[in-house]
């Protein structure tokens, strides 16, 4: 399997598999890389699947603006994402001290990840339609995107979140 550094000037794009469920596939043109999966309708907890690894984001309790990412079966989060008030801007703790901030767009349709305070790394976009559907612009190759691609699956939760005004927003 690829890292996703490696998918460059490819269009990527997140689908929504049927609009009766809540699963999304991210694709290439000719193959999925990954998926993620909401395990109850009206569940908040998501578990996404990324080649052999798969990951959970969910938030502590309901009106926390903190999301927890680990790893499925274990109980202590590898990574927490801390949003601001108006959930415009997200700071995420990776392992070994690392920090990536994520911008969001104020209609809640454009993700922005960067490494440090300027370094554009990708761009998740949501679409128009029935179905939901984003697209992905990886815009440099950095070893933080290859080691956790499970980021580019956490903007588009934050955003969905966001849409859904299930009080991150608030």
């Amino acid at each position: 399997m690829q890292n996703l550094s490696d998918y460059i000037g490819q269009i990527i794009s997140i689908t929504q598999r049927s609009i009766w469920k809540r699963e999304y596939e991210i694709r290439t043109e000719k193959e999925v890389i990954g998926k993620i999966v909401y395990p109850k309708f009206f569940s908040e907890r998501v578990e996404c699947k990324f080649g052999n690894d798969t990951f959970e984001f969910r938030r502590p309790h309901i009106f926390s603006n903190d999301i927890e990412i680990r790893k499925s079966g274990y109980q202590l989060p590898i990574a927490v994402m801390h949003s601001n008030f108006l959930a415009s801007k997200g700071i995420v703790d990776l392992p070994r001290g690392k920090k990536m901030i994520m911008k969001f767009g104020t209609f809640k349709s454009k993700a922005e990840i960067y490494l440090g305070e300027n370094d554009l790394i990708a761009i998740v976009n949501n679409k128009f339609s029935f179905k939901e559907k984003c697209e992905i612009t990886i815009e440099r190759r950095t070893e933080i995107l290859d080691e956790n691609p499970w980021i580019i699956f956490l903007a588009f939760y934050f955003l969905q979140l966001k849409r859904r005004n299930t009080g991150v927003a608030h």
